[in-house]
């Protein structure tokens, strides 16, 4: 899956992750959670991800309170921090972009997840990056909490394999080509 992502081009990622963006802003749930100023926690995508910046740059217009994943090198575990527009960007311990300066949010006070993953089936299952650092982020979500993962058409299968302690999300968003 990993390979196949490496061979969307640049141009393509684009135009998927605005399409993608625009499907997860039209949602109520989503809609409803900007309008009570929930929190989000999103990531920041690499170079093959869906990119979010689109949908964090509305959120940020709507004064919604943004947060990412970071490497807490003491603890040595990921936590959340608050991501603003006038965050400065590094490189963090496993080579994920993260705020250079952190403030914690913690994961019951997310009103909406958007979760990463390399495949997914249409009933939430997902297959993340092996570390299971956002199953455990949802186990402490609070329970009404909105969990969503964001794909392009060909990560989403049929079945994908998963234990105890893999977390559903609510809902897969991807372009409107993998349903016709």
């Amino acid at each position: 899956m990993r390979a196949r992502r490496r061979e969307v081009d640049p141009e393509t990622r684009e135009e998927v992750s605005a399409e993608i963006c625009d499907a997860v802003w039209a949602r109520d749930d989503v809609q409803a959670a900007v309008a009570a100023k929930s929190p989000f926690a999103v990531y920041l995508a690499n170079d093959d991800e869906i990119d979010l910046a689109p949908l964090i740059e509305r959120l940020w217009s709507e004064g919604v309170t943004v947060a990412v994943p970071y490497w807490h090198a003491e603890s040595g575990a990921y936590r959340l921090a608050i991501y603003t527009n006038a965050s400065t960007l590094i490189e963090g311990g496993h080579g994920i972009m993260e705020p250079a300066e952190t403030y914690d949010i913690a994961p019951c006070d997310i009103g909406v997840w958007i979760v990463p993953g390399l495949a997914f089936t249409r009933d939430g299952r997902r297959i993340g990056y092996g570390g299971g650092w956002y199953d455990r982020y949802l186990a402490a979500a609070a329970p009404d909490a909105v969990a969503l993962s964001v794909a392009y058409p060909f990560q989403i299968l049929d079945d994908v394999p998963t234990d105890a302690n893999d977390r559903r999300v609510s809902d897969v968003v991807s372009t409107r080509s993998d349903e016709e």
